[in-house]
């Protein structure tokens, strides 16, 4: 009777320890899944960075485009009497670049793609 005794407790024992080792299991599941939350958040607010700093991008392309052609050394017939020109062409590209940039950010805010 006394090695059944023995052998019982020795398959508590076993079922203690694998308990624990299951909840040991939850654990480090739980704290993969919190670790690849925090990830996916930080994976978002740099693809958010990467929205703004694209169309910024874009923008200022545009805007450099246009002062480059109007700047260029070129004999316009248009520059003889109208030298001012090139000031209001590179002012209201700015303009436009800079509506077309807050466009595109309400636009992600709209869709939901950016944070408010």
């Amino acid at each position: 009777m006394h090695i059944w005794a023995e052998e019982m407790n020795d398959i508590i024992t076993a079922m203690t320890s694998l308990v624990h080792l299951i909840k040991l299991r939850e654990y480090i599941d739980d704290t993969e899944d919190y670790i690849n939350i925090q990830l996916d958040n930080h994976r978002n607010q740099l693809i958010q960075l990467e929205l703004f700093l694209s169309s910024g991008t874009v923008c200022l392309s545009l805007y450099a485009l246009v002062g480059g052609i109007f700047g260029m050394n070129i004999p316009y017939s248009w520059n003889d009497s109208h030298g001012y020109v090139f000031k209001w062409v590179v002012i209201i590209s700015g303009l436009v670049c800079a509506i077309l940039f807050i466009l595109i950010v309400a636009y992600a805010r709209h869709k939901g793609l950016v944070g408010s």
